[in-house]
């Protein structure tokens, strides 16, 4: 259950920070486990900005990051379902996306980009594996990029 405390707002387990993103239907916040202090980012979506076709989506989603497990591809801690919400407990990025990084330092050399071509393959060989794809690459991606 979502409340507000002394110290802010808190999701379940996890006192919720500042955001740190938002799209079409969701925003991200920056969030730490209350007794471990685990770092993870909440994203919440209000299912009422989503029609039945994107609520499908949604949890075809989950349901496939719940099966998935590998450093490449982000991590799902948890899942906090309140009325007309639900929050998604994801492994923090520290490092940001491949778009954050690219801004931050500019060019990249070519040893960098191989390393992060390598991270991509991997992540997105264990996709097909799981006879899965990505239709929607792009440098914003949460692929983990950066421990």
């Amino acid at each position: 259950m979502a409340q507000a405390t002394g110290r802010g707002r808190v999701v379940g387990d996890y006192l919720v920070g500042g955001q740190i993103g938002s799209g079409s239907f969701s925003v991200v916040w920056h969030a730490r486990h209350r007794v471990h202090g685990t770092q993870v980012a909440i994203k919440e979506i209000v299912m009422g900005r989503l029609n039945k076709k994107l609520q499908e989506s949604l949890m075809s989603e989950v349901s496939i990051l719940k099966r998935i497990n590998h450093p490449n591809i982000i991590r799902l801690h948890d899942i906090i379902e309140m009325p007309g919400k639900i929050h998604l407990v994801l492994e923090y990025c520290k490092g940001g996306d491949l778009s954050m990084y690219i801004t931050r330092n500019g060019s990249v050399h070519e040893a960098t980009a191989k390393h992060f071509m390598q991270q991509l393959a991997a992540g997105l060989k264990v996709l097909r594996d799981n006879n899965l794809i990505h239709r929607d690459l792009k440098p914003q991606v949460q692929f983990i990029l950066f421990g």
